[in-house]
C-alpha cells in the first residue's frame, strides 16, 4: 500500500532504500558468526573476503565493490559503507540480526541508493541472498 504523492521506497530522510528479512532456525550468536563467514560470507560479499569487519575496516571484492564498516553492535547490527564500482556515491547497508522466539531473524537494508532502479535491482540482490543462505543452511 502506498500514500498518494508518496513513491514506494523513497524516502526524505534516507533517500532510495530496499528493506528485505528472513528468518531462520538459529541462535541470534550463530546467524551471527555464519554471516561473517564463508562460506554464508561468499553469498552475500564475496568468496574470498577475508576482513574482521570492525569499525574502519575496509574491504574490495573482485567485482569492485568496496564496503567500509562504520559501526558494530555484535550479534545485533552492523553498518557500513557500499560502493558499487564506478560509482563515486556510498549507500548505506545495515545488516540486523533479530531474535525470534527460539529462530532469528536476519534484516538487509540498504539505504542511500541512487535512484528507483538500483532500489529494484539491489531488493532482487538482497532477496536472492536470503533465498541463498536459506538454502545453504538446509544444506
Amino acid at each position: 500500500m502506498s500514500t498518494p504523492g508518496k513513491t514506494t521506497g523513497h524516502t526524505a530522510s534516507q533517500g532510495w532504500e530496499i528493506g528485505v528479512r528472513r528468518t531462520f532456525a538459529l541462535s541470534p550468536a550463530a546467524a551471527w558468526e555464519t554471516l561473517f563467514s564463508q562460506p554464508i560470507l561468499g553469498i552475500w560479499l564475496d568468496n574470498e573476503a577475508n576482513i574482521a569487519f570492525q569499525k574502519g575496516d575496509t574491504y574490495t571484492t573482485a567485482s569492485g565493490i568496496t564496503v567500509t564498516v562504520t559501526s558494530v553492535t555484535e550479534v545485533k547490527v552492523i553498518r557500513m559503507k557500499w560502493q558499487q564500482k564506478g560509482q563515486a556515491d556510498t549507500s548505506t547497508l545495515q545488516i540486523r540480526v533479530i531474535p525470534a522466539k527460539d529462530k532469528t531473524t536476519i534484516s538487509f537494508h540498504h539505504e542511500w541508493l541512487a535512484n528507483g532502479a538500483e532500489r529494484e535491482s539491489m531488493k532482487t540482490y538482497w532477496t536472492h541472498v536470503l533465498d541463498a543462505i536459506g538454502h545453504t543452511l538446509k544444506g
